[in-house]
């Protein structure tokens, strides 16, 4: 989706993006001195707060641009990662590339996790473009992709909260919140949500559905999912129209919820990683939708749960 070659040759951009992204998730960042090949390693800091404790990890972030060449990451760049480590007290290792590892450097980082009890990882460009799909990290592919970032099918705006943001996607408003601004999954999450709610439109009759909001909870890592289906009362017969009270409309949107899935499959590079639970919130709306005035997207259907969205409260 995303076009590696758009960061200069040289690696800088890709330095500066892998900054960005650490500041962005509220990491502590440092540059180090320059390499013998130009470029500039990171130094993150992690901070963690336990139940019992606090602790601290330095990583040593160092970064690869081989998009260009379309070359892997060999073996040979793990020689000397247990001296450059060492150097500056690191007891974590990340590689950031744009391109795959070779099976040859993934075994080695096996190899010296074992001897040394470090945590060592790496970001290729799959889990590169992850990363870059997050809401907190949007605007970073704007930034440094012009180009490419118009295939990604999004629009994300922050709001006055950093873990609440307005997105715009194949013509869909939608409002996306989590617990933590770093904590938010990537977007490709919320595109089978919406692929979900596509496919279940058609077995509905008379109905428009429309997805609100999604809310992540991190802490128990599962979606809730905001959504109004919307009755068309000029196509209802005059017997039918008593039917859809307000009692009778939380009945449907009972029923409905029953028929949704209770998770969806995440999907990474083709490949399947697992699963999310998710939970349905469903609100029912009787409307003259022939009427002029009548938009499946106006501010009715938000501004009064604005808070439900931030905070992921059920509205009902």
């Amino acid at each position: 989706m995303l076009d590696f070659k758009e960061l200069s040759k040289d690696g800088t951009d890709l330095e500066r993006l892998a900054r960005e992204i650490f500041t962005r998730e509220g990491f502590e960042t440092h540059w180090t001195g320059k390499g013998p090949d130009g470029g500039r390693d990171l130094i993150v800091i992690e901070k963690v707060k336990g139940p019992m404790s606090n602790f601290e990890r330095k990583w040593l972030v160092q970064c690869k641009h081989k998009a260009i060449s379309g070359q892997s990451v060999g073996k040979d760049e793990a020689n000397s990662l247990i001296t450059d480590c060492e150097r500056i007290g690191a007891t974590g290792y990340l590689l950031i590339c744009t391109t795959a590892l070779s099976s040859g450097l993934i075994q080695a980082y096996e190899e010296i996790k074992q001897r040394k009890s470090w945590s060592i990882d790496y970001w290729d460009e799959v889990k590169l473009e992850d990363k870059l799909l997050k809401p907190c990290n949007f605007p970073l592919i704007h930034q440094f992709f012009p180009i490419s970032s118009h295939r990604v099918g999004w629009r994300i705006h922050n709001t006055n909260s950093p873990s609440f943001w307005a997105a715009n996607y194949k013509r869909v408003f939608i409002y996306l919140s989590s617990r933590l601004n770093m904590h938010f999954s990537s977007v490709k999450d919320i595109e089978k949500i919406y692929e979900t709610i596509e496919i279940f439109k058609p077995d509905i009759k008379r109905i428009s559905i429309q997805l609100r909001a999604v809310y992540f909870d991190d802490k128990y890592s599962n979606y809730l999912v905001f959504v109004d289906f919307i009755v068309d009362k000029s196509v209802l017969k005059d017997e039918d129209r008593s039917f859809f009270e307000k009692s009778e409309l939380d009945e449907i949107a009972e029923g409905m919820e029953v028929h949704l899935p209770y998770c969806i499959e995440v999907e990474r590079n083709e490949e399947m990683i697992g699963a999310i639970p998710v939970q349905w919130d469903i609100k029912g709306y009787v409307e003259e939708m022939s009427h002029d005035g009548f938009d499946p997207h106006g501010k009715e259907y938000y501004i009064p749960y604005m808070e439900n969205f931030k905070s992921g409260i059920p509205r009902r």
